[in-house]
């Protein structure tokens, strides 16, 4: 009986992994979709995704409180958004907000610590990017220099990121009726995957260690912007309703939580974009390798 199901289990895959490469033969999406999962298998993109999502946690914390404590940020999104707590980073905001209720000089101490706590955190977060780039592309990583422009430029990016969705909140707000609402929710959605693509795009291009082209880099950060909308759906239908039932039960813990996972699905998405660009690559370039780039 065992034997049998083996069998029977062998068939299957064996169909269904003829069925794939039949595919494969007839789609250029299907083909390059095989061929990046094939390429991240010799890669252990779950830990490169789970450090990435760690760091990108040690980033958002202390960003979000020099935000919070340091400029009083939560009170600007409590006037923009009026009663609407619909938003994942909304609950990250009032957790910290409710555990810092900061004098005067709490604010500088804020801006101080949590300011440096960021660029640290930010650098990390940049680390862990650059050998996400160099396994992708599979090269030797090298010794290059420290660059702190880039540090301040994702951090920077960061800020241009949350200011960009803050806009998109407060113009869809200002929308009346249904034609009204879809015209705008469209308009905003589709100007943040400009500027998230311009955004990633950039970082992609410090960061890339070999010699090709911008332009190679482009697939990757369109995949990587138009996935955040989806992740970005996907948080606010499903994630945000978790944390709030989580942080009623279990408080900031809960929170934290629900915002490590999505930050992990977030990093693999990232992890994906990377070895997206390197597949096509090598698909216009059989046989080639792409040259180090000189820093």
């Amino acid at each position: 009986m065992a034997g049998e199901r083996r069998r029977r289990l062998e068939a299957l895959l064996a169909s269904g992994q003829a069925s794939v490469e039949r595919a494969r033969a007839r789609s250029l999406v299907v083909d390059t979709v095989v061929g990046v999962v094939r390429r991240e298998r010799p890669v252990a993109v779950g830990i490169l995704a789970a450090s990435l999502a760690f760091r990108l946690f040690a980033l958002v914390i202390p960003l979000a409180y020099v935000l919070v404590a340091g400029f009083g940020f939560a009170g600007a999104r409590a006037s923009a958004r009026p009663g609407g707590r619909d938003e994942l980073g909304e609950l990250v905001v009032d957790s910290i907000a409710a555990a810092t209720r900061t004098s005067e000089r709490g604010h500088w101490l804020a801006l101080a610590f949590g300011g440096l706590t960021t660029l640290i955190a930010a650098a990390g977060v940049v680390e862990v990017l650059r050998w996400v780039q160099v396994l992708a592309w599979r090269v030797t990583p090298s010794r290059g220099r420290r660059r702190p422009w880039v540090v301040l430029g994702l951090v920077g990016g960061v800020l241009v990121l949350v200011a960009s969705n803050v806009l998109a909140d407060q113009v869809r707000a200002g929308a009346r009726g249904l034609a009204s609402e879809v015209a705008v929710v469209t308009a905003t959605a589709a100007a943040q995957v400009v500027v998230l693509a311009l955004l990633w795009l950039a970082l992609s291009c410090a960061l890339r260690p070999v010699a090709v082209p911008w332009t190679a880099l482009v697939p990757g950060a369109c995949l990587f912007a138009a996935g955040f909308q989806g992740f970005t759906l996907a948080v606010t239908v499903y994630f945000v309703p978790r944390a709030a039932r989580a942080s009623a039960l279990y408080g900031s813990l809960g929170v934290a939580l629900t915002l490590l996972v999505s930050l992990f699905l977030f990093a693999r998405l990232a992890v994906g974009a990377e070895e997206l660009n390197a597949a096509l690559w090598e698909r216009r370039h059989p046989g080639g390798r792409p040259g180090r780039r000189v820093t």
